[in-house]
């Protein structure tokens, strides 16, 4: 799967599960604005932004671990 499409799907995945917090459960709107406050989310959305951390996470290490081919050139040119 093209990391684009997974990061998509996590993004996704957070979405839905503030929605469903919101929107099918009781008081859901009063607890979306307390999570945005004090940062106390229910356990399906502290699921969500895990995964989304751990997909960001695991392309910043793929995205260091690659050498950049432009500085390579500039020190070739100099």
């Amino acid at each position: 799967m093209m990391v684009a499409e997974t990061l998509r799907k996590a993004i996704e995945n957070l979405v839905d599960a503030k929605l469903v917090d919101a929107l099918a459960r009781p008081d859901g709107l009063n607890r979306l604005l307390a999570h945005r406050r004090t940062g106390v989310a229910s356990p399906d959305i502290r699921n969500a932004e895990r995964r989304l951390e751990e997909m960001l996470g695991e392309m910043l290490s793929v995205a260091d671990a690659v050498p950049d081919s432009t500085a390579e050139h500039a020190e070739q040119a100099a």
